[in-house]
């Protein structure tokens, strides 16, 4: 009977705590007057109205607010700051920091902190948070300054941090949409990010997870260096064409899987560059000026059941070859020009990664005005018939077609090797009618 007493007594003290202090205030103005006298765990519900910043939040509450709830900076350095564990704040309209410096949110030193439905504008850091732990930043809208990038801070600031959770955010006009620098057990999922140099910068970040998020129009969309343990997952990576950005480029980072995302007209897709342990699967490769860049060693890298479709140039390898199957299935090239008699949807030449086209490209850039003319689909097709050219990689099982239908697979084969035999018996003819004409003339 004791022992039930002991355990009763914290249930009886926290409901009496909460039933003391779990008050529900309005407030219509001095909103940090109200923050001050409130106590733990009470709800401030702020009325329609400009507040004037800046705010310190030092304990835990909730603030919710109405539709029109603004809090104006008016050029301080952070606008909210929070410096307390179990903050909630929705609704709120956050605007106006400093030039330069400081951030419309700053959470520092906090855990289990939550900013909902909120719109931050006209500030130099979206949200700054440092050592925080289980933070929340869900549907929130973020719009930096127009000015230079280079002028810009970022939109989700996150140094140090554990835990933390980045979704369905919009974030635009910033330096970097989302940037980790020492974070860990990150996840990142279903943001828009636009007009950014990178739209999600990993620096030195452990353990995460970017999923469906939509990164169009930036420098870069993903910029991954010295990270690892990883995965990036079902996003949209488009647009991105600055000529010295790429739809994602990872350098010196380990153990990133990167699968089921699309990406779509970049100047590079992807790039990879001092990667270990990195794994690119079932991803889609479409109309890139290059689909594919692999610099320097990349250690254990494997490119497998990925589509490559329209792009300019499908691969250029720099440095160490890299893995473009695992052993039994490799990817789809949409240059890719031998057959599948055996019908296991697998083709029966390798398709090795060189192409004529690619090289007179660098040399030559007004040559992409012949994309995929029928002369250079000949020239292509010619090369792997007769050339020795130095391969750069080899898909040893390279994937036909999988939205053709068997008959269509199976005609387009039979085709092809009538095409290759003719070519075979009319070379063999003209090497006999060579040789005869030949003994003729001498004999």
């Amino acid at each position: 009977m004791r022992s039930l007493l002991f355990l009763l007594i914290p249930i009886v003290t926290l409901l009496f705590t909460e039933t003391a202090y779990g008050q529900t205030i309005e407030v219509h103005k001095q909103l940090q007057q109200a923050i001050d006298e409130a106590h733990a765990g009470d709800v401030l519900v702020v009325k329609r109205g400009v507040y004037e910043g800046p705010i310190i939040i030092h304990k835990p509450i909730y603030l919710m607010a109405e539709p029109g709830a603004v809090i104006d900076g008016d050029g301080s350095e952070y606008v909210i700051t929070i410096r307390a564990s179990h903050v909630y704040i929705e609704g709120l309209t956050i605007r106006r920091s400093a030039y330069g410096k400081g951030a419309g949110v700053q959470i520092k030193e906090s855990s289990h902190v939550t900013l909902k439905n909120v719109r931050i504008e006209d500030v130099h850091y979206g949200v700054y948070v440092e050592k925080g732990t289980n933070i929340h930043l869900v549907n929130n809208v973020m719009r930096g300054r127009d000015v230079h990038f280079a002028q810009r801070g970022n939109g989700i600031h996150l140094l140090k941090t554990k835990h933390v959770v980045v979704r369905q955010n919009d974030i635009s006009r910033v330096q970097d949409g989302v940037y980790l620098d020492g974070a860990e057990h990150t996840t990142i999922e279903k943001n828009k990010v636009t007009n950014a140099r990178y739209a999600i910068h990993f620096m030195y970040a452990e353990d995460g997870i970017a999923k469906e998020n939509v990164l169009t129009e930036n420098i870069n969309g993903i910029m991954m260096m010295m990270s690892k343990r990883f995965t990036i997952e079902q996003n949209t990576i488009t647009k991105q064409l600055d000529y010295r950005g790429y739809g994602a480029l990872i350098y010196d980072s380990e153990h990133v899987v990167m699968h089921n995302n699309t990406l779509l007209y970049n100047s590079t897709a992807l790039s990879l560059q001092n990667g270990r342990h990195c794994t690119i699967k079932v991803n889609e490769f479409i109309g890139n000026y290059r689909a594919l860049h692999s610099l320097y060693e990349n250690d254990n890298a494997i490119v497998v059941g990925n589509k490559f479709l329209g792009n300019m140039e499908d691969a250029l390898i720099q440095g160490v070859p890299i893995a473009f199957d695992d052993g039994e299935k490799g990817n789809y090239w949409d240059t890719y020009r031998f057959y599948d008699l055996n019908d296991d949807g697998i083709g029966d030449a390798p398709h090795r990664i060189r192409s004529m086209y690619s090289r007179l490209l660098r040399q030559w850039p007004s040559v992409q005005f012949y994309f995929q003319s029928p002369a250079l689909a000949l020239l292509d097709a010619t090369e792997s018939f007769f050339t020795q050219a130095q391969a750069q990689g080899e898909d040893r099982f390279p994937l036909m077609e999988v939205d053709y239908n068997k008959n269509e697979t199976n005609e387009r084969s039979w085709r092809l090797l009538l095409f290759g035999s003719i070519l075979l018996v009319s070379s063999l003819f003209m090497f006999v009618y060579g040789r005869r004409m030949k003994y003729e003339k001498n004999g």
